[in-house]
């Protein structure tokens, strides 16, 4: 089904049937995506980015799990991008999830491959972008704040589905913090969210 959703000049949304939703922002001469998708989405990846001529100079992840960064390593190789990530997962993301047990065997769709050439979000300095720590879907989830169009890409601190917010209880770590995470948002009284998974949803 085509999407009625008309995204703004500066926004895009890479591709279709995607594991998730890969946004990125064209601001000034800078491109930032945000989140990376599975190993899978990579040429649909290439492609986008091949039509249009362009690169990313910066990856911004908003949690990491192979659905968000399946595909980092293969991006970073190919344009060398600064990628962001959480502090407190930046150990994960350079080395891999640490699968034990049962896990060795029934996680291996979990795996990615680490990347060693990542920063913390506390050396983040786009002036135009604000990190948002919005926990739930993961205790390190963060939501991506975009002050000129005042939008935000939440991750999967929520989903939209049949045009309404909520939060999909099936994979949230702790749904106390998710639901103060979505109130967050909520005041925050942004234009529109951009969530992983589902439409964007304006909420004026």
């Amino acid at each position: 089904m085509k999407s009625n959703f008309e995204y703004p000049e500066n926004i895009s949304k890479i591709g279709n049937k995607t594991a998730l939703n890969i946004y990125v922002i064209k601001h000034g001469d800078k491109v930032i995506q945000i989140d990376a998708g599975i190993r899978n989405d990579i040429n649909k990846i290439y492609d986008f980015y091949d039509k249009k001529n362009e690169e990313p100079g910066y990856i911004l992840i908003t949690s990491v799990d192979y659905t968000h960064v399946g595909a980092l390593k293969e991006l970073y190789d190919r344009y060398k991008p600064k990628i962001f990530v959480t502090k407190s997962e930046m150990d994960t993301m350079i080395h891999g999830p640490a699968l034990r047990g049962i896990m060795e065997v029934e996680g291996r769709g979990l795996r990615f491959d680490g990347v060693k050439n990542i920063s913390s979000y506390n050396r983040f300095n786009l002036d135009f972008l604000k990190v948002i720590d919005t926990p739930g879907y993961t205790n390190a989830n963060v939501s991506i704040y975009y002050e000129q169009d005042n939008a935000i890409f939440v991750g999967d601190a929520l989903t939209v589905k049949r045009n309404k917010i909520k939060l999909d209880r099936m994979f949230i770590q702790d749904i106390r913090a998710a639901n103060l995470s979505l109130e967050k948002i909520k005041s925050m009284k942004p234009v529109t969210i951009y969530p992983s998974h589902g439409e964007p949803y304006k909420l004026i």
